[in-house]
């Protein structure tokens, strides 16, 4: 397999050099840096990133099949404009990885199916600020993005991670699970408060710091629905490509406002 590294990412834009420093924010983005650090060593042809925020299509895993995808994000320091170039070859491994696992892969382009300027689909958040720590000088390696189903249950996430690897052959390929942790820890936040939103959290940073993402598909849906947890389902891909035992490094976990986020990095011998 040609999986070089591996990491949990998370996308609050408050990480940021847009926004002021916040002290609260200071270990985790420095263990982002790290995790960026590792990548850029590790040096791969190509960046697969499951993202909630992307394409959300039913029942299948969506795969953004555009030239190129393209955001911004804009804060009182600033604007942070990313534009990443889709890896369109290997995008058809990934959907004949994804129909062997049991999922119906679903491959979406924008305006050209040849390779075009025009063929440029949205860069969402949970994608941009991950590459922003990967490619800090703006010039990303190519991508795979990926919107992975929420209605299929865990399993069959796990069985494409487990074949996603062998799927993409000699590519050099790490591989980013873009994970907020619970969204329900304010009374005040848009999703209110809920006591599974705190069980949660540190549920995923035990689980995490004993190197066992299987714990993690085994907790209730209720508590994950309470939560409002946006991760379960990438780090159900991860814990597929990972195996259930792995060991983690730059590990930090902050929680500044109504969700939880943590960052983590797998490095691949």
């Amino acid at each position: 397999m040609s999986l070089v590294y591996a990491a949990i990412m998370p996308h609050g834009d408050e990480l940021l050099r847009i926004h002021p420093p916040l002290v609260s924010l200071s270990a985790l983005r420095l263990a982002l840096e790290e995790i960026g650090r590792d990548i850029r060593a590790a040096a791969p042809e190509l960046v697969v990133i499951c993202s909630p925020h992307h394409l959300r299509i039913p029942a299948h895993l969506a795969i953004a099949d555009s030239t190129y995808v393209e955001g911004s994000l804009a804060g009182p320091l600033g604007e942070l404009r990313l534009r990443a170039r889709i890896e369109r070859s290997a995008n058809r491994a990934v959907a004949a990885a994804a129909a062997q696992s049991g999922l119906a892969p679903a491959l979406c382009g924008y305006a050209t199916s040849e390779e075009s300027e025009l063929s440029c689909l949205p860069l969402d958040w949970g994608s941009l600020v991950p590459l922003s720590f990967i490619a800090p000088d703006g010039a990303p390696p190519p991508v795979v993005l990926l919107g992975p189903p929420r209605d299929l249950g865990f399993e069959p996430l796990r069985r494409f991670g487990g074949v996603l690897g062998p799927a993409l052959g000699d590519r050099r390929f790490a591989l980013i699970a873009s994970a907020d942790l619970a969204h329900a820890h304010d009374a005040d936040g848009p999703y209110g408060y809920d006591p599974a939103a705190a069980f949660y959290d540190a549920k995923v940073q035990e689980a995490v710091a004993a190197g066992d993402l299987a714990r993690l598909t085994a907790l209730p849906q209720q508590v994950l629905e309470a939560a409002k947890a946006d991760a379960p389902w990438q780090l159900a891909i991860l814990e597929g490509v990972l195996g259930a035992h792995c060991e983690p490094r730059h590990i930090a976990y902050a929680r500044p406002s109504y969700f939880g986020m943590l960052g983590a990095g797998y490095a691949v011998i």
